[in-house]
Order: C-alpha cells, then structure tokens, then sequence
C-alpha cells in the first residue's frame, strides 16, 4: 500500500491542474473574508463565519474537481493501463487515490480556513469571540472538501470523464439540492452536501455514505473491466 500511495502522490502532484484548482479555492475564501472584513454594518454577523457559506461550496467543488481527474485523466489519456501495471489491484488503487485525495482535501480545507481569518483581518474585522460558531464553521469546511474529494474519485472513476464528471457535481451541489429543498420540503440539513455545508450530524453521514458507495462502486467496475 506504500507504493500505492507514493505513485498516486507523484502522478497527482505533477499535475498543474490540482495546483490551479487548491489554490483557486483558497483564493476564493480569502475574497470573500475580505469582502466581510470590510463591512461594517454586520449588526449580529459574524465576519468569519459569514464569509464562508456560498464561497466554501465553491472551494469543495474545485476539490472534487480534483478528485475526479484521478480518473477522468486516467481514462482519456489512455493511461489507466500503466496505473493497473503498477498498482495491478482495483482496490489499491482506488484506496491510494481516495487516501490521497482525502489528504488534499483536508490541507486545502485547513488553507480555506487560515485564508479566510486573514482576509477578515486585512479588511480591518475581528475574529469570532464566539468560538462554538467559529468551531462549527472551521468543521464543516475540513469535513465537506474531504468529503468531496472522496465523492470526486468515486464520480470520476464510475462516468470516465472529467467534464462530465464536475458538470454532474456541480448540478447536484447547487441545482439538484436547492431544489429538493425548495420544492420537495426536504431538510437541507439532511442533504449530503448541503448538510454537511450546515454540519449537520444525518447531512454528513449520508454524504460520508455515498461516498464510501461511491468508491466501492469504482472499484468493483475496475475489477470487472480489467477481467
């Protein structure tokens, strides 16, 4: 499994694109602390907390976006036959990629958090007394870019494309659930990304879920394609 993981470090560290997209979300939150920073008519609002919401859901869609090139590249590129060469089990290597995928996630979801504080600190706000709130907040943003990174291997290993891939997240994170929520009366706090954007324990656990089934999934198509 070492050698698993080392190979999915370098194949994943040499591209350009999973640079591009960590950075961007970082940037993306460090925007958007600033844009809160700079108010200051919050009334009861919090600069910190509040520059999260949409923008974080933004920065996990570029970390899925990661997740899906572990396949999707793989798959357009013709290069999955050297990766099952070197790997040869299905299982390692969807485990290597969804650990290091995991990973990255968790580094750009810390980064998110610190770029965020710094933004509201450049624009001249404070940082939340109130850290039970600021916790929460902290929590969902590391839970919900793991998570979707993990759900982001799973989707690109299971569609095989990466436009395709990142399209059909993006419907789901900002079209498919904000209209079961509007039009279905379906708690957003129990919609996997919605819910773990809110950290809500049943959001969280059906995201978590998915994902696990997700992978599962992949790896057992892996297997039958390469039988």
């Amino acid at each position: 499994m070492k050698n698993a993981l080392a190979y999915e470090w370098v194949r994943v560290r040499s591209l350009r694109s999973t640079w591009l997209l960590l950075v961007g979300a970082g940037v993306l939150q460090f925007a958007s602390g600033l844009y809160w920073g700079l108010k200051r008519d919050l009334g009861d609002l919090d600069a910190f907390v509040s520059a999260f919401g949409l923008v974080d859901r933004l920065g996990a869609v570029l970390v899925a976006a990661v997740g899906i090139t572990a396949f999707g590249l793989d798959h357009q590129h013709g290069t999955l036959a050297t990766t099952r060469l070197v790997l040869r089990s299905p299982a390692r290597i969807v485990t290597a990629r969804a650990l290091v995928t995991a990973g990255l996630g968790l580094l750009t979801g810390v980064l998110m958090v610190v770029l965020t504080a710094a933004g509201v600190l450049t624009g001249g706000g404070v940082l939340p007394a109130d850290a039970g709130a600021a916790g929460r907040a902290v929590g969902a943003v590391l839970l919900l870019t793991v998570l979707s990174g993990l759900a982001g291997v799973a989707l690109g290993g299971l569609l095989r494309h990466t436009g395709l891939a990142v399209g059909v997240f993006a419907v789901w994170t900002f079209v498919a659930e904000t209209s079961l929520a509007t039009l279905a009366d379906v708690p957003m706090t129990t919609l996997p990304f919605g819910g773990t954007a809110l950290f809500a324990v049943t959001g969280s656990v059906v995201f978590a879920v998915l994902a696990v089934a997700g992978l599962g999934a992949t790896a057992f198509t892996l297997a039958r394609r390469a039988g």
